[in-house]
């Protein structure tokens, strides 16, 4: 999702003279002229130095795919990048090192020292890369999957080491079962793309990220031929915890209505915690994880997933 830099209030505190005559603000993100900032005072910079980083970097929480195989995000449009690099990188020399220092600690207390670049591409970016293809031949094997993960997950508890590493696992195994769920639906959707000619059919015409993008006439055999992989490249790229997104595959694409994902909303942020902050909150307290908290969610996410899996199972789909 692009930033429209005059979505935020803290603009208005920066004077005209701040952007280039030449700046569009639909277009392009914002940047500060450096003569302006030179003579600026230090709440003007730090506001600038500050919107000029949200504009290009942002949370991979929001917009990064999560790779529960490796662990991590796959950062697909470049980095992870560290604010205390790309500040400084920019803003060295023209403005104090205790400010940039400054907002460098707010970007780090924000997010931690992993942010994802903001995506300024066009919307079809929706590439597909065959090493991430999922090849599943039965609809039961993404759930199989699913319940072997936590399993899995869960045996970690039972190992032994100092309190710290027992304190440390249990966050990890927090996380993985957060990922775990998010596979399950990547895993879900994409079996239904591959073998389901009615569920790729709605999900082409009832998506709108799909649904809507354009496409010139000449293009239409070739564009008819790789839809498949189209739409299996935009699954790849999707964020599997932005439920606002998740929700439509289901409910327009397969045909089912999803259990509420609000029961995760909690869990979410949580593992955000975790991975973005080293296992503080906001306000930097350490966070807590117990094993009945991890035995809940656990099987919250399988009663969930069973939930969905009976009710693909339960469809009328053409022959």
């Amino acid at each position: 999702m692009g930033y429209d830099p005059f979505d935020d209030c803290e603009l208005s505190n920066l004077p005209p003279d701040a952007f280039s005559p030449f700046f569009n603000p639909r277009e392009e993100p914002f940047d500060p002229q450096d003569h302006w900032l030179r003579t600026a005072n230090k709440d003007e910079q730090r506001t600038a130095m500050r919107e000029w980083f949200r504009a290009r970097y942002c949370d991979p929480a929001h917009e990064t795919p999560y790779n529960s195989q490796e662990g991590g995000y796959l950062f697909i449009y470049g980095g992870p990048y560290d604010p205390a690099d790309v500040l400084s990188n920019r803003f060295s020399g023209i403005v104090g090192d205790d400010s940039i220092q400054e907002v460098i600690d707010e970007m780090h207390d924000e997010v931690g020292v992993q942010w994802a670049p903001i995506h300024y591409g066009p919307p079809d970016d929706f590439d597909y890369d065959e090493r991430f293809d999922l090849g599943f031949k039965t609809r039961d094997e993404p759930l199989g999957k699913l319940k072997e993960r936590l399993h899995h997950a869960q045996r970690v508890l039972t190992l032994e080491g100092d309190e710290a590493a027992k304190l440390l696992a249990k966050k990890l195994v927090f996380g993985a079962a957060v990922a775990a769920l998010e596979a399950f639906l990547w895993e879900t959707v994409d079996y239904c793309v591959e073998h389901e000619e009615k569920a790729l059919r709605d999900i082409v015409t009832k998506i709108p990220a799909l649904r809507d993008q354009p496409m010139k006439l000449g293009e239409i055999f070739e564009q008819h031929e790789g839809l498949k992989e189209r739409v299996k490249g935009y699954l790849q790229n999707l964020v599997w915890h932005r439920w606002d997104k998740v929700v439509p595959l289901f409910k327009l694409g397969l045909g089912i209505q999803p259990p509420s994902f609000k029961l995760f909303d909690d869990a979410l942020v949580k593992r955000h915690d975790i991975v973005h902050r080293s296992g503080h909150d906001k306000a930097g307290n350490p966070i807590l994880v117990t094993t009945e908290e991890i035995q809940e969610l656990c099987e919250r996410i399988e009663a969930f997933s069973t939930e969905i899996d009976t009710k693909l199972a339960q469809r009328d789909l053409p022959f």
